[in-house]
């Protein structure tokens, strides 16, 4: 389930690095207040600065993400999900540039199978952090991020009165279908490594799997 803030200012005004950093998965973005913004992957170091983001996220914000109530506090949450990043689980953190404490402000999470064939995409922006283009610039740099973990497909799960997860997808070109049944609405992304967008040394038509492993 992915939370994000309205509108979708993010896919335009903000500026992410052309290619993030593929091994240690790091950009830079410009909010539309100006803000300057580093994405990089979660650290156990960062539970204090993330369970502060946590404490900023309205119960609303909170479902929206989780699709269930949280009854655990922000520092008990922050100690689950800090530092346990690995080959299939990424969480990638935003926060203020030259900020004299860390001020962690949004969370994503990329959640893939061991082949690399799909991974889960969600969100998380702080209620004060909304609206100012944080999730579509989010959206953006996991996508990259994807890419180059030779992920074949991203996909999001979402409640459907969630507009603003709506549009920050329809702007990146995912297919989005509604389950009535479920009281749910998925989307789904390819990932395309044709033309300019694949990886120097992945051949067209190779699988996902098939570049990790010729990498390795």
């Amino acid at each position: 389930m992915g939370q994000v803030e309205n509108g979708v200012h993010g896919a335009h005004s903000s500026q992410l690095a052309d290619h993030p950093d593929s091994s240690q998965h790091v950009g830079e973005c410009c909010l539309d207040d100006g803000t300057s913004i580093r994405f990089r992957p979660i650290e156990p170091t960062d539970v204090s600065a993330y369970g502060g983001m946590l404490s900023l996220c309205s119960p609303k914000s909170l479902y929206s993400r989780y699709e269930q109530l949280i009854t655990t506090s922000p520092h008990e949450m922050a100690e689950e999900l800090c530092g346990q990043n690995s080959d299939c689980n990424l969480t990638v953190i935003a926060e203020i540039i030259d900020d004299d404490a860390s001020s962690i402000i949004g969370a994503a999470q990329l959640l893939s199978d061991q082949g690399h064939e799909a991974a889960e995409y969600a969100v998380l922006v702080a209620d004060p952090w909304q609206g100012k283009g944080l999730g579509g610039s989010f959206t953006s740099f996991c996508l990259q991020v994807a890419r180059a973990r030779g992920i074949g497909r991203v996909i999001a799960e979402f409640l459907p009165d969630n507009m603003r997860m709506i549009r920050i997808l329809e702007t990146h070109e995912f297919d989005l279908q509604r389950d009535p049944q479920e009281h749910v609405v998925s989307g789904q992304k390819v990932i395309d490594y044709k033309g300019a967008g694949m990886p120097p040394d992945r051949r067209a038509g190779e699988s996902p799997e098939q570049y990790r492993q010729s990498g390795e």
